[in-house]
């Protein structure tokens, strides 16, 4: 995600998920899909969703393979999954998945009921077996789930959509059996940590290799964050307390994507907002047949009509009467916080956790939430002055424009930084000897960004990024019912394939690009894993599976999808999405639930922001990326590092409201936790204290969080936006910055490309990221980058 994007899905990498859950994929955008956020299935996905098909030694796995009757190895079929011919072929999959798992599970029961013969022949292999067998479960559910997933997102055909929706629910209530099976718990607590009846571990675990010690541990700890240690009257307990936060969540949720709220302006007002969006556009907006005819106007909360007035309307009484509406649009949601708030803590504190907040971060990187508050203080001594000169600007272009010297209200901030942004654009253009009020339209093109893909990691790994030919069968982007030739030739379809090949390391994986917009398609932007990979050579037999991922957008239009035109932020969106399959394609894991995306929540994004970073780099963009479509000219370097410049306007602002949003979310699920039931502050109390103590503007009587949606989907974690952009900025400085900004040559970036591979995207969630960055580094990791480069004017 790029800042305020979010893995979607993205989001818990327990083994299992539940009946609830969404499958984890990283969306891009201030929109999100929601999703569960509590981390509480055990073999659940991460936002790259699970995994798949294999092959190896184990008896199990001999019978896990999704070549099913309904299509043979050699045949084309959608995804390139084995078995998925015909919509039908979910729910098949779907059954055979669940049958596959009962041979797994009861194989690990028979394990459990085996007298130990004293001689104690190779624990170790034992424990390892056990391991891979755990992994086998999630991989063979996860292969089917989220190829439903996917499909029922994005598939043009309602049939193909329906079957998969099926196939999702089935599994998605199966996976609840999973989690609540203790027979897999007491297999890791007997043959991996050899604890089940006593407190202490022996020695087996010790001699694993860190890989497998990482495993046991996240298993384990998923295991127990959902109480599955605990007494039965106590696990009972904290399984209806789980029942009433998904339900909480749930309508939290809806509220945000069901609830709108009317109300209208006099005519006065209307006037102004036909300034910016003419009465027939709005109609559409609105959607509501009352527009007036007496001059007055019905408005709604719709957050894109919301967002474009307050961005662009010199009216101050306009603004505030839009700011003031749609952030209390939803009170109901209140009462639905408070709520979660409670049941949360209460859940959390009968697990043996101090707070919601403990025990979400206990898997973390940032492991606590003293270290939380200790990251988030020093974001926000070191971005202070920044903050206070940027209010100043505004405050001043507000005096000049209205003549108010007051302070800046909260409806005035969208209006003043985008005020002066314009003013600080046009004045770069006519450095430029340009007279556009849009200097970079026309130098990006979806063909020119895949191209610059293609020398990205050709120039950083030395990987071969080479376009395949789709067959029908596999293609989800047309309507099956109808003639498939026919949209083919009509150019209807737009889905690419790319193979990814390295001379030394052979095949890495594929990656599909579904990016534009049709019906029944995911509207956001979103990197879907359909097959995790995992790189199995040991003891215990050999088993290599490729990963599949595929990067779903909806980019601007065209009839030709190579050469249709983006804004800038759409391939900053798309290069941040590729940075997120780069991830899963490169790892290589001895188990599939730590491969690729799969790896600690606040690291995560790492990845994808340091691709991300490209996207705006003058070098880059001049040299590689940005070239006009017509002419073919390269943007010049002035005009790119202006384009960088842009970026940068008023940064320190948004900084500043994460910080305040991420203080806000750790003092909602902390140990103090603001809740009015368990002797705390109300919510909006909190919000507004935050926000006067940072100085960021704040509305009385408004309550914006009734509409933080990542209260549900990353509660206790919002902290990580922040904290992955640290991470990506500081290796961009360390491993790329001096390289690409002097004389680029191939063999200066595969320098850094290759520690970065070879150092920490090899690893995917399989090592601790602490000690990842640490190598890479040369050091512990720093803030001073990220600001330095926010910076820079």
């Amino acid at each position: 995600m790029r800042s305020f994007k979010i893995v979607q899905g993205g989001c818990r990498r327990d083994f299992f998920r539940s009946p609830r859950g969404v499958c984890a994929v990283h969306i891009s955008c201030e929109h999100q899909k929601q999703h569960s956020s509590d981390g509480q299935l055990h073999f659940q996905r991460s936002r790259s969703l699970c995994s798949s098909a294999h092959h190896g030694r184990h008896t199990i796995r001999r019978s896990l393979s999704l070549s099913a009757a309904s299509a043979s190895v050699d045949s084309p079929t959608l995804f390139s999954l084995p078995g998925l011919s015909h919509p039908s072929d979910f729910a098949q999959l779907a059954n055979k998945a669940i049958r596959d798992c009962n041979s797994i599970r009861q194989e690990l029961a028979s394990a459990l009921n085996e007298e130990d013969d004293g001689v104690n022949t190779n624990q170790v292999q034992k424990a390892k077996r056990t391991l891979h067998l755990l992994d086998d479960i999630s991989n063979v559910v996860c292969t089917v789930i989220d190829a439903a997933e996917l499909c029922r997102s994005t598939h043009a055909t309602p049939q193909w959509r329906n079957g998969a929706s099926d196939a999702f629910g089935i599994l998605s209530e199966y996976i609840g059996s999973l989690n609540a099976d203790d027979r897999l718990y007491r297999s890791l607590r007997r043959f991996v940590f050899n604890d089940e009846d006593k407190d202490s571990s022996s020695e087996i675990i010790t001699q694993l290799s860190p890989e497998y010690q990482r495993m046991a541990t996240a298993m384990r700890k998923e295991f127990e964050r959902d109480g599955i240690h605990l007494q039965y009257t106590q696990r009972e307990e904290a399984r209806e307390l789980n029942n009433v936060i998904v339900g909480l969540e749930s309508l939290f949720s809806n509220n945000i994507t069901e609830k709108t709220k009317y109300y209208n302006v006099g005519e006065e007002l209307a006037v102004e907002v036909e300034k910016v969006i003419p009465r027939h556009v709005l109609g559409q907006l609105v959607r509501r047949d009352d527009l007036s005819s007496d001059g007055s106007m019905t408005l709604s909360s719709d957050n894109l009509l919301s967002n474009t007035l307050l961005a662009h309307s010199p009216s101050p009484q306009l603004r505030k009467e839009v700011y003031l509406e749609s952030n209390t649009a939803i009170p109901e949601n209140l009462k639905v916080l408070d709520a979660l708030i409670e049941q949360r803590h209460i859940h959390s504190t009968l697990l043996g956790y101090k707070s919601y907040a403990h025990r979400v971060l206990s898997d973390r990187m940032v492991e606590n939430p003293q270290n939380v508050a200790k990251f988030l203080n020093e974001m926000e001594k070191r971005s202070r002055g920044m903050f206070e000169k940027e209010m100043e600007l505004m405050m001043k272009a507000k005096q000049y424009v209205e003549g108010d010297s007051r302070q800046i209200q909260a409806w005035d901030v969208p209006f003043y930084s985008n005020f002066i942004k314009a003013q600080r654009q046009h004045q770069r253009s006519q450095e430029e000897g340009g007279d556009s009020d849009d200097s970079t339209q026309g130098y990006f093109t979806v063909e020119n960004s895949i191209n610059g893909m293609k020398n990205l990691v050709s120039d950083l790994f030395g990987i071969d990024m080479k376009e395949v030919e789709i067959p029908i069968e596999e293609r989800w982007d047309i309507d099956t019912t109808t003639n498939a030739q026919d949209q083919l030739a009509a150019g209807a379809a737009g889905l690419r394939k790319f193979e990814f090949h390295h001379e030394h390391d052979g095949a890495l994986g594929s990656m599909y690009f579904d990016l534009h917009p049709r019906d029944g398609k995911f509207v956001h932007a979103a990197h879907f894993t359909i097959r995790c990979g995992r790189n199995r050579e040991d003891d215990i037999g050999s088993d290599r599976q490729l990963p599949i991922v595929a990067l779903v957008c909806n980019l601007s239009p065209s009839s030709s999808s190579s050469n249709a035109l983006l804004s800038h932020s759409e391939v900053e969106t798309l290069y941040h999405e590729f940075g997120h399959g780069v991830h899963s394609l490169l790892s290589r894991c001895l188990f599939q639930h730590l491969s690729g995306t799969r790896a600690a929540m606040d690291f995560v994004e790492t990845p994808s922001h340091f691709f991300e970073t490209f996207a705006r780099d003058p070098s880059f963009l001049s040299r590689i990326l940005a070239r006009h479509y017509m002419t073919g000219k390269p943007m010049s370097e002035l005009r790119a590092q202006h384009l960088k410049q842009s970026h940068n306007d008023f940064r320190s602002v948004e900084v500043q409201t994460q910080i305040v949003h991420s203080r806000f979310d750790q003092a909602l699920f902390g140990e103090n936790p603001c809740s009015p039931a368990l002797g705390g502050s109300s919510t909006t109390d909190v919000f507004e204290r935050l926000h006067r103590e940072a100085g960021v503007p704040f509305a009385a009587g408004t309550h914006w969080h009734s509409r933080f949606g990542h209260l549900v989907s990353y509660g206790a974690g919002y902290y990580g936006y922040l904290y992955a952009q640290v991470f990506a900025a500081d290796i961009w400085s360390s491993c790329m910055s001096a390289n690409i900004n002097s004389t680029p040559s191939s063999s200066s970036l595969r320098e850094g490309g290759t520690k970065i591979w070879k150092e920490m995207l090899i690893h995917g969630g399989g090592k601790d990221p602490k000690k990842m960055l640490k190598v890479v580094l040369g050091r512990d990791p720093s803030v001073e980058p990220f600001f330095e480069g926010i910076s820079e004017r």
